[in-house]
């Protein structure tokens, strides 16, 4: 009778066991995580190629997730710092695209676009789609990189009166009173 008690323990024990030595599951975001900080540190140290590599498998692991937005502007700037504003033009937009909401994307991918001279291309090409509220944002931006400060922030200011509960609204109302204060 023991025995079978002692057995029954014992196999018991050795199923929970097993449980220990089982490999946790992956988890794509959290590794994402970890490539996108660690192609940081690689920025820091001025070591980009590593840190273009770790962004990319950051962006290989969750292409299509409001978070790699970040990880998209992260290479981006990589590209942009080496010299090389075409590879990062594609970068900034599938970053505005994951998450519109955001103002700064706008304002480095209009920054952007000026480095490689297509301010009147793009702001054609968003004046014929203006369908969406936030391509004003970008309208607006592309007058002020294309010198025409006061018609860009009347764009831009008309957008913050039209759409005042957006989220996106604060960034813009910070960004034009910085230009007010410093049109340079």
């Amino acid at each position: 009778m023991h025995l079978k008690y002692f057995i029954v323990l014992f196999f018991i024990f050795f199923l929970s066991g097993l449980e220990v030595f089982s490999y946790a599951p992956i988890k794509a975001e959290n590794n994402a995580y970890r490539h996108n900080n660690k192609g940081l540190d690689y920025l820091k140290e001025n070591y980009y190629f590593g840190a273009i590599k770790e962004f990319q498998i950051a962006i290989d692991l969750m292409p299509n997730a409001q978070a790699s937005s970040v990880y998209y502007v992260n290479l981006a700037m990589t590209y942009e710092k080496i010299g090389y504003p075409e590879l990062a033009l594609p970068n900034y937009e599938k970053a505005l695209l994951l998450n519109p909401l955001y103002f700064d994307y706008y304002l480095r991918l209009a920054e952007c676009y000026k480095k490689l001279g297509l301010v009147e291309e793009k702001l054609q090409e968003y004046k014929d789609k203006n369908k969406n509220p936030l391509d004003n944002i970008m309208i607006g931006l592309l007058f002020i990189q294309k010198g025409e400060i006061s018609t860009g922030i009347t764009l831009l200011d008309n957008f913050c009166n039209e759409e005042q509960e957006l989220i996106i609204t604060l960034g813009v109302k910070e960004y034009i009173n910085k230009i007010i204060k410093n049109p340079n």
